[in-house]
């Protein structure tokens, strides 16, 4: 009986020490500052169309705001908060199966970016161009109490 007590402890600290080593390793990159001119911000779709997750950020009524950019396998160009309304403001990122949550290591179909609901992003209303993504400052601005801790 102790053994099998005995064993179980141990099995229980491994996996939690498993858990824990996975989360510590999952860093977000680095956020670009964005600047808004006459309260839009606009980034060229040619930084975005790598297939890569793009992340900036912006200092709304003191708090920081992380958004980021992802072109999706379909070619469309998805705008996002990095943040869900499940598990917060933890953010995404991408590895080499896709995008992760870091809160709960829910792995994103990379083709609902931008859709809500379950652990997706929140979406962020942009306005997309032939060669341009345009960001209102109110949009980000309006989601503010996502990011305040």
């Amino acid at each position: 009986m102790a053994s099998v007590y005995a064993s179980s402890f141990v099995f229980i600290l491994l996996v939690t020490a498993q858990f824990i080593y996975a989360k510590s390793t999952s860093q977000l990159s680095p956020a670009t500052a964005i600047t808004f001119v006459d309260g839009k911000a606009t980034i060229p779709i040619a930084q975005v169309s790598d297939g890569d997750l793009h992340r900036y950020s912006s200092v709304e009524n003191g708090v920081e705001i992380r958004f980021w950019l992802y072109k999706k396998p379909d070619g469309k160009i998805a705008t996002v908060f990095d943040a869900c309304e499940i598990c917060g403001a933890l953010g995404f990122y991408k590895t080499s199966s896709g995008i992760v949550c870091k809160n709960c290591s829910a792995p994103v179909n990379p083709q609902s970016v931008g859709t809500s609901g379950g652990c997706n992003p929140v979406p962020l209303t942009a306005q997309i161009t032939s060669d341009t993504v345009i960001i209102q400052e109110a949009d980000l601005a309006a989601k503010t109490a996502l990011f305040q801790k």
